[in-house]
């Protein structure tokens, strides 16, 4: 018989981590929800779509999922995305990594400079 790898047959999906693109600058062209569900509990996200491709471990990528709070609220104002899904563009933007006060890492964007 042979050994079979769970991670041979598990799904995936078509983006990553936000987190991955620490420091990157790059334009946003596409918003939609990108919930996580875990158990009972779902918490709200999005997917974004980059101008740009990203490599990620070996793959090539332009869609990133975050359920950052602070990321999550801007991108899901309805006027925003809205002009952003109708072809209107955001950014320049760059994802950064900041520490809070309480010493956690968390990302947030800013326009590129």
């Amino acid at each position: 018989m042979a050994q079979l790898k769970l991670g041979d047959y598990k799904s995936q999906g078509d983006s990553v981590s936000l987190a991955k693109i620490d420091g990157q600058n790059f334009t946003i062209t596409r918003i939609e929800d990108s919930d996580y569900t875990e158990g009972d509990k779902v918490t709200r996200g999005v997917k974004i779509t980059t101008d740009k491709e990203f490599t990620i471990d070996g793959k090539n990528f332009n869609k990133f999922h975050t359920t950052r709070v602070a990321i999550v609220e801007v991108l899901q104002n309805p006027e925003l995305r809205e002009k952003i899904n109708n072809g209107d563009t955001l950014g320049p933007v760059i994802c950064k990594k900041f520490k809070s006060e309480k010493g956690k890492d968390y990302f947030n964007f800013e326009e590129a400079a």
